[in-house]
């Protein structure tokens, strides 16, 4: 995740990059962030896998879902961006 963030900081969001103290306090949004994310990936896979969807496409479908909230909500909540 710090990778991740530290990448998007200086590429993705150079606009609006932080620095200094809103670097620590965008690291600490961005792993909370993150971390819904990783809780719906793993749910969706699994509510997908256990009705009996292939594994592959349950893990898909939960890769799709997570990749979609940390993109929107880490624009929004992180990086202060309203429009996508």
């Amino acid at each position: 995740m710090t990778t991740n963030y530290v990448f998007n900081n200086i590429l993705t969001y150079r606009d609006a990059r932080k620095r200094g103290w809103r670097f620590l306090g965008g690291l600490v949004a961005f792993y909370a962030v993150c971390s819904v994310g990783l809780v719906g990936n793993v749910g969706i896979a699994a509510y997908a896998f256990h009705h009996h969807y292939q594994w592959w496409l349950a893990a898909f479908a939960g890769i799709v879902i997570g990749t979609m909230w940390n993109f929107a909500a880490s624009s929004i909540l992180v990086w202060n961006r309203r429009r996508l």
